[in-house]
């Protein structure tokens, strides 16, 4: 009897330290998938490159010829009395001339249109004058309009707008149409993220000093009328640039 025993307890202990041994082995399956994302506005600045005058600077308040010192200067503030920083008006007159360069820099991470939209008017600076017959005095042409201010744009900022051929020269309507197709020629053309024009362009005007008698008269009548009246000759340009998102093609 007490050999039994003893092996039934031996059996006991081996199923026991077996049962230990399979529990042991048991394992799973154990997978870990980790995913993580972000991302930030795409960028969109675009404005005037450094160092370019954000206010359009073509006309001032006087001028200079050679050594001469100052020539030309406006002594008043007809334009905007109710101003009292004591800025005098900016003038125009026979024998002067300007330049203003500017040019576009920025960074635009999407694809996007540019279009320039410009207005103003350089009505104020014409006047109409009569063509007579020098032989008989009778007045051949009384539609005839004394537009005395020329314009110019060029890549270049170094150019004396004197030495520019007649033929090269732009009347202000001129000007508006050859700035509003400074960028693309038409609104339509789409550039590609990471692309800004940033060529600078320049915009001359003269008003050629003593032409001939014909012109003096023409030029001391603008004077003369403006002296009476001091807003009735007054010239302006106004340049917009804007710059749109699009989802459009980049034009090839």
């Amino acid at each position: 009897m007490k050999k039994k025993m003893a092996i039934l307890a031996t059996l006991l202990i081996a199923v026991v330290g077996t049962g230990f041994s399979v529990s042991g082995t048991y394992a799973k399956y154990v997978s870990e998938i980790n995913l993580s994302d972000e991302a930030r506005v795409a960028k969109w600045q675009i404005g005037l490159g450094t160092g370019i005058d954000t206010e359009l600077d073509l006309f001032k308040s006087s001028y200079t010829y050679d050594a001469n010192g100052v020539v030309v200067e406006a002594l008043s503030r007809d334009l905007d009395p109710t101003d009292v920083t004591g800025a005098k008006d900016n003038v125009v007159a026979p024998g002067t001339k300007g330049q203003y360069t500017f040019a576009l820099d920025g960074t635009i991470e999407t694809n996007y249109t540019l279009k320039v939209n410009t207005d103003g008017s350089t009505n104020g600076v014409k006047t109409t004058y009569v063509v007579t017959d020098t032989s008989t005095g009778v007045a051949v042409d009384t539609t005839k309009t004394y537009d005395p201010i020329k314009f110019y744009v060029s890549t270049s900022d170094n150019i004396d707008i004197d030495t520019v051929a007649a033929d090269d020269l732009l009347t202000f309507e001129q000007l508006l149409t050859t700035l509003e197709g400074l960028y693309s020629g038409t609104a339509n053309k789409v550039f590609a993220p990471g692309t800004v024009d940033n060529t600078a362009y320049t915009i001359y005007w003269k008003w050629d000093f003593e032409v001939d008698d014909a012109t003096n008269k023409l030029d001391t009548k603008l004077g003369n009328e403006i002296a009476a009246a001091p807003k009735s000759h007054v010239i302006t340009l106004n340049i917009d640039i804007t710059a749109e998102q699009t989802r459009e093609a980049v034009t090839p």
